[in-house]
């Protein structure tokens, strides 16, 4: 048995520093994003070479998703969650989601309402909107919404052994 926990907190230990570069290459990329996605100049158009930033996507969406496959990984194996039993965690992460979400809602309003009427030719996904949808605001929303589920589930789970016994 000594053996089995030695082994599982080294694989706790491997997979923190894992989500932890995975954590930064994230933050690389939703910097990336930034960089590459171009800013409007009144009276100035985009020559048409492309779009830099979405190959940047293809990248991020993967690593985002290893990202929250880690973090919750980490939080079930190191029973963050049960350790309160009452129901202020959800609530807490639910205020910081609401919170995370209107911010990303104003980012993406104040961004078509700077574009608007300058670049209908192009669509939703173009050269000018990239951290429209990749930021910080979703990032951080992702996180906190899977950590929402997770902790609501624990909740459930936590009130059903208390029946139970």
């Amino acid at each position: 048995m000594h053996n089995e926990e030695g082994g599982r907190a080294l694989n706790t230990k491997s997979l923190r520093i894992a989500t932890l570069v995975v954590l930064f290459i994230n933050l690389a990329l939703i910097g990336l994003v930034e960089l590459f996605t171009f800013e409007i100049e009144q009276g100035k158009e985009i020559s048409g070479n492309g779009n830099p930033a979405l190959i940047l996507w293809f990248i991020e969406l993967p690593a985002y998703l290893l990202l929250l496959i880690g973090i919750g990984l980490i939080v079930h194996r190191e029973r963050y969650l049960e350790r309160r039993k009452d129901i202020w965690i959800p609530l807490m992460i639910l205020v910081f989601l609401a919170v995370s979400i209107l911010l990303q809602v104003d980012k993406a309003q104040r961004g078509y309402d700077q574009l608007d009427g300058l670049i209908e030719e192009y669509g939703w996904l173009n050269p000018y909107t990239n951290t429209i949808y990749i930021n910080f605001y979703s990032f951080l929303s992702g996180i906190l919404f899977m950590l929402f589920i997770q902790s609501v589930i624990t909740v459930i789970r936590t009130r059903q052994k208390g029946k139970r016994t």
